[in-house]
């Protein structure tokens, strides 16, 4: 058997005996024992921490510091086929998520007065926000039923949510019908934002989770890329927008009936009373483990969805789990953290090439604009891929750190563009002016360079995120920090038309510039590095604070107890065989 071990003042005494040292606070020191895990997994016969409200703030976190990254299975420094498997088929709900967020903006272009009028362009604006709007809906209801019915459950009803909005939409002939479809995909897409991270989360390696999270903003990001290119081919066909919207539904009926052969998390698993199904998945994510690994991977499981259990019978409904969030500090702050990085994602002006590319391009003086969505898309696409290559190794934070600043300097060079293009214009984006190329291409150029920061950055590693709250408030805890998501996202929708109106491009790029400024600064001082913790160590984090240094800490504990280096791994093991 691999274990993680360690020599030091919790050491066993025991010769042949496992020992290893959890991450505790001072105040929870745990005894020397030959044993320490079945030792910490009797205090749930302990009749105290049920009646003991200090039981989760306090004790708690220093339990969770034993986790299953501690007991290191054969192989677990590989991804199996079957983890692949899992992550392609849950992030079909990515994809389908990528291409319903991006259909909208060559559909618009196509829909001429299908719907009973030509749009204005406030029923523009509502066309693609009522997807936002439905999203929130779907995220809260998502996150919350996530921790009642499973991961796997909830994300079907997602499929039957877009299968039915796209139904709808197909079908519609009035701007009334159209509205109500994309909210039931909206609903959709608020379900797989917050439930497909979680479910990715949960049946990852932590050497690799950051890897397989990102599998869903791949598929987002190939999503909209194929939205752009199928959109560039049917914008001249007759009614080509409802089957931009038709394309949808083979994939979400066929995530539904695949969902049936792919197993439930682990955790929610334990957490259900399965044991048998959780260890059985197990086996198949480590295929070359013991069945002694296996066990102690399952005790470490069992132990932190002990602390869900408890936290769900003190808190059984809806508002009671927000309550327990709101209420409890080291809830609040991972929670905060995921939200602010969030909200910053979609405050920072991607959502305005996504949805309006064409009308913005268009005026711009761009002829060919399906192109240079789909180059847009593209350079979305190839920096999404190589984040989720990286991430592990050079760290969320380092990425964080390194792409926003990119993408404010970039908007911030646009703005001026905009400008100085505009100067003959009032400050105006008017169709067929001929505005001065050298300024034009300025400004494509510095889209794309904001692209470069924005894709491997916030556009990927914010999903990640979701792994900085603990196992039992994950459901709910993520569905408030991706309601922010949406919540951004139906601000820009709704208001970009006119703000592009009011301040012109030059004020609202440099308005977005600013914004992402400040998600820089936040991050900076209070987004830690979680790259190398397991899902149970990171939600010790925000125990006192939000974990920038303690994480540090941590990290260097682990490199000094394992003798391998984090930053060139991702995550570390030691040997040692008893």
């Amino acid at each position: 058997m691999v274990l993680r071990t360690t020599r030091g003042p919790h050491s066993s005494p025991h010769p042949s005996a496992p020992s290893f040292r959890p991450f505790l606070p001072t105040t929870t020191p745990l005894p020397p024992s030959p044993s320490i895990m079945p030792s910490i997994l009797a205090t749930k016969d302990d009749p105290k921490p049920n009646g003991d409200p200090q039981y989760i703030e306090t004790v708690v976190p220093g339990l969770l510091g034993v986790q299953d990254d501690l007991i290191v299975a054969d192989g677990e420094d590989e991804i199996h086929p079957f983890v692949w498997l899992l992550s392609l088929v849950a992030g079909i709900s990515g994809f389908l998520y990528g291409w319903d967020t991006a259909v909208v903006g060559g559909a618009l272009g196509n829909i001429g007065d299908a719907l009973g009028h030509t749009l204005d362009s406030v029923e523009q604006e509502w066309a693609v926000a009522s997807l936002s709007a439905g999203a929130i809906l779907g995220t809260l209801i998502g996150g919350t039923f996530s921790d009642k019915i499973g991961r796997k459950a909830v994300l079907v009803i997602g499929d039957v949510l877009f299968t039915i909005g796209g139904i709808l939409i197909c079908a519609s002939y009035s701007l009334e019908q159209f509205i109500v479809g994309r909210i039931l995909m909206g609903g959709g897409a608020g379900i797989a934002a917050v439930v497909c991270a979680v479910y990715l989360g949960e049946v990852a390696p932590a050497n690799f989770r950051g890897r397989i999270v990102a599998v869903q903003s791949v598929m987002i990001t190939g999503g909209q890329l194929a939205a752009y290119a199928v959109s560039a081919g049917l914008n001249n066909v007759h009614n080509g927008w409802r089957i931009l919207f038709a394309l949808s539904l083979p994939f979400a009926i066929g995530q539904g009936i695949g969902m049936h052969w792919l197993p439930e998390t682990p955790r929610f698993a334990v957490l259900s009373g399965r044991t048998a199904d959780a260890e059985a998945t197990l086996a198949r994510i480590y295929p070359k483990a013991t069945p002694e690994q296996l066990q102690l991977k399952l005790k470490a499981i069992a132990l932190a969805t002990d602390v869900s259990t408890l936290l769900k019978k003190k808190h059984p409904s809806l508002i009671g789990r927000i309550y327990a969030v709101c209420s409890t500090p080291r809830y609040l702050r991972c929670t905060v953290c995921a939200a602010v990085v969030f909200l910053g994602q979609q405050l920072s002006g991607w959502n305005s090439f996504l949805y309006y590319s064409n009308k913005l391009f268009g005026a711009a003086g761009f002829h060919n604009t399906s192109a240079i969505g789909i180059l847009v898309a593209g350079i979305n696409v190839i920096f999404t891929i190589v984040s989720m290559f990286s991430m592990d190794r050079i760290g969320r934070r380092r990425m964080f750190l390194l792409g926003v600043p990119l993408m404010t300097i970039a908007l911030a060079i646009a703005a001026v563009a905009f400008h100085f293009m505009t100067l003959g214009t009032g400050n105006k984006l008017l169709d067929d002016v001929d505005y001065p190329q050298k300024w034009v291409g300025l400004m494509l150029g510095m889209m794309c360079l904001f692209i470069v920061g924005y894709a491997p950055s916030l556009g990927t590693i914010a999903y990640t995120t979701i792994e900085l709250i603990p196992l039992e408030v994950r459901g709910i805890g993520s569905a408030i920090a991706v309601a922010f998501q949406w919540g951004g996202n139906l601000i820009i929708s709704a208001t970009f038309l006119s703000l592009l109106n009011a301040l012109g491009p030059a004020g609202t790029y440099g308005f977005f510039s600013g914004l992402c400024f400040l998600t820089f600064v936040f991050i900076f001082f209070c987004y830690p590095e979680s790259a190398g913790l397991t899902l149970e160590e990171t939600g010790t984090l925000f125990v006192d604070g939000f974990g920038v240094r303690k994480a540090d800490r941590m990290r260097q504990a682990k490199r000094q107890t394992t003798g391998r280096d984090l930053e060139a791994e991702g995550s570390v093991a030691a040997d040692s065989k008893f």
